[in-house]
């Protein structure tokens, strides 16, 4: 296959993403239009944004090459870990913040706990993205320049410019766009690399007897500090991203509460199917081409070796959908903090459209710390997970508490907030003073699985103890009403939207 077929496919996909931000600018009026698509979005499209925001990188490329190298006990986290996040969000968290008619999830914290709440939550959720964001832009990179025969510095500037370009357009609007469009792309191309591979390797019967002992197994068979590890990467994504504010953006941004809950629920089993193909890839692959030095370049050196021209093609838009739709995501979601939570602070007197200025602005801003982070690190993966670490020991606690325990107050949640944080980089620093792990190596200890109790009981007590001096508050909607908590579970037996 021609570099120039290849630049010409790119260059039509890249050309589709800009024509949809560009539509989608026209729906743009205010920043509840930019940050939640003026909470208009429906079953079909919720559903579709959530699982392209999911499927990035680290699951097509990253779990691909961890069941390359590991086999299915080392793609806990992603996708079980995060499909479970998507569910326990449909089930117990959507319908409430959806009621609540947030723009973000600090001001979920602004309004049940107050301003310090508030920025302290948004300073814990903005570090997060920088290092996904560097991340999906990195790995653009990576395989523009192996794939096209472009430089690699311009490859991860090109895909910095066109995701910087449709998420300033469109805001919420054009990432769902695009998310939709890149999701099917994406569903497609796997669905046709899968079985190509899978015969070439003789069938399921053969790859089974070809790979090396224990590579199916999913459950620890050591001891319990093996099961600690176990249960903490089921809860890095399952729990840690339950406060990530580009889950939770596309809730606040569906119609109503049924499409939020059902959306979670389609979304995330929807991702568990498709998630379990990258990992099917990098099995078989480890049995076609056994001793890569790089597990993660598994799936594409597959699609390179077994694809025709036209397939590669499909197979390329597939990639870049997997990242793309993630890096507009990751950038929405900080510069939506930024503008609303932060900004918003600094300036209170804005009006709307200085709002949707800020949060454009923000947009800029992430970009640009996130091209930076791809520019200058070699490798944005450990930064990217203990980032996403950040809000597990830090803002799960009181964010769950503060929706189910009426109790809690607004010490309580600062207090919580800072003791997860501060557990959790006492013992990593620890353990890097002492020696016992580098950035790069699995931690002696579960540290998040640590902290993050640690956060629950300390947000319990303080509130607690301060319950006099401090009296809880009560969520309110916008205009100060309480809020009704009839209902906020989302129930499986309430019926799924009739219409998308």
């Amino acid at each position: 296959m021609s570099q120039t077929f290849v630049i010409v496919a790119v260059c039509v996909y890249l050309a589709g993403l800009l024509f949809l931000g560009a539509v989608a600018s026209t729906r743009i009026r205010n920043a509840t239009d930019f940050v939640v698509a003026g909470r208009r979005l429906g079953l079909g499209l919720c559903t579709f944004t959530l699982f392209a925001t999911w499927f990035g990188g680290g699951t097509l490329i990253g779990a691909a090459g961890a069941s390359y190298a590991g086999g299915l006990n080392a793609v806990v986290a992603d996708p079980f870990g995060a499909a479970l996040c998507l569910l326990l969000a449909g089930a117990f968290y959507v319908r409430l913040l959806r009621r609540l008619r947030l723009l973000t999830v600090p001001d979920f914290f602004r309004r049940r706990f107050g301003r310090s709440a508030e920025i302290l939550s948004a300073l814990s959720i903005l570090p997060a993205y920088i290092g996904w964001v560097g991340s999906q832009l990195l790995a653009v990179g990576t395989v523009l320049s192996a794939m096209a025969g472009l430089p690699f510095v311009a490859s991860i500037l090109i895909a910095a410019a066109i995701v910087l370009v449709y998420t300033v357009l469109g805001g919420m609007w054009g990432v769902t766009l695009t998310d939709f469009f890149q999701a099917l792309v994406l569903i497609a191309a796997i669905c046709v690399l899968l079985p190509i591979v899978l015969g070439a390797a003789g069938g399921i019967s053969a790859v089974l007897d070809s790979l090396p002992e224990g590579r199916t197994r999913f459950l620890p068979t050591g001891g319990l500090l093996e099961w600690l590890f176990f249960v903490q990467a089921w809860l890095l994504i399952g729990l840690g991203n339950l406060p990530g504010q580009d889950l939770m953006q596309r809730a606040l941004s569906s119609k109503s509460e049924r499409v939020a809950q059902w959306s979670a629920y389609f979304g995330g089993s929807l991702y568990l199917v498709v998630g379990l193909i990258p990992v099917a890839l990098g099995m078989i692959g480890s049995v076609l081409m056994p001793g890569l030095q790089n597990p993660e370049e598994i799936v594409p050196r597959l699609a390179m070796e077994y694809l025709p021209p036209a397939g590669l093609a499909l197979f390329l838009g597939a990639l870049f959908s997997a990242l793309m739709s993630s890096a507009d995501s990751g950038l929405l979601a900080p510069a939506s903090v930024f503008g609303q939570n932060i900004v918003r602070n600094l300036a209170p007197d804005l009006k709307p459209k200085e709002v949707l200025a800020a949060v454009r602005v923000g947009v800029v801003i992430f970009c640009g710390l996130a091209l930076a982070v791809a520019l200058w690190f070699q490798s944005v993966y450990t930064l990217m997970v203990e980032s996403w670490t950040v809000m597990m020991v830090g803002l799960f606690g009181p964010l769950t508490l503060g929706m189910y325990w009426k109790r809690t107050n607004t010490p309580g949640c600062v207090s919580g907030i800072l003791a997860g944080l501060v557990v959790w980089l006492g013992l990593v620093g620890l353990e890097l003073v002492s020696g016992a792990a580098s950035p790069d190596e699995v931690r002696e200890l579960p540290n998040a699985l640590i902290a993050t109790p640690v956060s629950l009981l300390v947000t319990v007590a303080v509130s607690l103890l301060t319950a006099k001096s401090h009296p809880p508050r009560a969520l309110t909607d916008p205009s100060g009403a309480p809020i009704e908590a009839k209902g906020r579970l989302g129930t499986l037996g309430l019926r799924p939207p009739a219409s998308a």
